[in-house]
């Protein structure tokens, strides 16, 4: 019974044994059957690995010679446009411009056809241009300019007051009258003195100018129709030829003798101490505001109208023109290129010679119109300084001096804006 008992327990014991021994064996087995698996699947990573190391070479170097071309091929669009801007700006005649430029701007060192290809290059207009010093320098040499003449009227307002408290003590009017008199003519001699010789620069300055833009006109429309826009050219030469008769005969042969006439009644009006000529004196202002107002006005007024059609016009001839170009089998897209990057060429050369057109007329007008301005207020605060002690005629006809100036400067700011515009307007054009 015992022996059955530790039988049955060996059995038990062996079977046990062979259970876990045959399960050890088959998770060997597995093993060894898995393990040229995983060196498969090991290898088979290793070969997609270094596939996408591959593409990813070739990529790059597919991005590298793509961005090589493009670079090719932008360096040769540039000499392309750099070729067709050398080409035109042969064709325009910068040396006639630059001895008008050089007599217009004497003592200013001013490139004309130099300028131009500055702003080809980097497109910064006030690069060579520096307002700020300029008007400071011009000021400053147009007050010390006024400096003389100030002292000597204001001496002489001085006098005129000491005269006045002098005469007091007389009896009767005739002490007094000769002394205001005296003092009034001497001081009128010396404010008309001055007036002429302002009015004869700014008719020197304002002729300079319209000989400029005469000189400039041919070359601009050139550059003008060589950018497509022949309708804007040829509205540009006729609105130019309009406005220099405008300012020829319109604002140099009537406006200014005009000014003159105003200064001249303003004086002797309060010359006379009763008013007699002030309805005179304020027609002729409002006669010489109106004028310059108006001629502004309309010329600009019928430049913006015209401006209206012929860029459309222009704009609808050229792109029919590039259509038809476009057409031709086999060489339309080689010929479009070469018509825009000519057309592109040409549109900046214009506004380039714009620009610089607008640069001259900004430094031949800046000395004057600073000069006139200076003049100016110098009168009005001398009038004001000689109100409180002197005789009210006497500070008027300093103040009505300020006045004729102010006049002066009028009309030159609107000849500067009228030539302005008329350049500023082409060149805004879309061509």
């Amino acid at each position: 019974m015992i022996f059955c008992k530790k039988a049955g327990w060996g059995m038990t014991l062996l079977l046990l044994c062979l259970f876990f021994g045959m399960g050890r064996t088959q998770k060997i087995e597995a093993a060894v059957q898995n393990a040229p698996e995983s060196r498969a699947e090991e290898s088979r990573l290793d070969i997609v690995g270094t596939d996408r190391e591959k593409q990813e070479t070739e990529r790059a170097a597919v991005r590298e010679k793509k961005e090589q071309q493009e670079t090719e091929t932008g360096d040769t669009e540039t000499d392309q446009a750099t070729a067709a801007q050398d080409e035109l700006l042969a064709e325009l005649d910068f040396d006639t411009i630059q001895q008008e430029v050089d007599s217009l701007l004497s003592g200013q060192e001013f490139s004309f056809a130099g300028t131009v290809r500055s702003l080809l290059q980097d497109g910064d207009p006030f690069r060579s241009f520096r307002a700020g010093n300029a008007v400071f320098s011009c000021a400053k040499t147009a007050f010390l300019a006024q400096k003389g003449l100030m002292k000597e009227l204001f001496l002489l307002v001085l006098a005129g007051a000491v005269l006045g408290s002098f005469s007091a003590l007389f009896e009767g009017k005739q002490v007094r009258d000769a002394s205001f008199y005296m003092v009034y003519l001497l001081a009128l001699a010396l404010i008309l003195k001055n007036f002429q010789s302002s009015g004869e620069n700014l008719k020197a300055v304002i002729t300079s100018l319209v000989a400029f833009m005469r000189i400039l006109t041919p070359s601009y429309y050139l550059a003008a129709a060589a950018a497509g826009g022949a309708s804007s050219a040829v509205m540009f030469y006729q609105m130019l030829l309009l406005v220099i008769l405008a300012v020829e005969k319109l604002l140099l042969a009537l406006v200014l003798p005009m000014i003159h006439i105003y200064l001249l009644i303003a004086l002797v009006n309060d010359l006379s101490g009763e008013e007699i000529l002030s309805h005179m004196t304020e027609l002729l202002e409002t006669c010489v505001n109106g004028l310059l107002k108006s001629s502004l006005g309309v010329l600009v007024g019928m430049q913006m109208i015209r401006n209206l059609i012929a860029p459309a016009l222009d704009s609808l001839r050229q792109m029919a023109l590039w259509r038809t170009a476009g057409m031709i089998p086999g060489i339309g897209n080689a010929v479009n290129a070469v018509t825009e990057l000519v057309a592109g060429s040409a549109v900046l050369i214009r506004n380039c010679f714009g620009v610089t057109a607008m640069l001259v007329l900004l430094a031949a007008g800046m000395i004057p119109a600073v000069q006139l301005l200076v003049s100016g207020l110098s009168f009005r605060l001398l009038a004001a300084a000689a109100q409180p002690v002197s005789d009210k005629r006497i500070a008027g006809c300093l103040a009505a001096a300020g006045k004729g100036y102010a006049m002066l400067l009028r009309l030159l700011l609107t000849v500067e804006v009228l030539f302005l515009l008329t350049i500023a307007i082409l060149a805004g054009t879309f061509s």
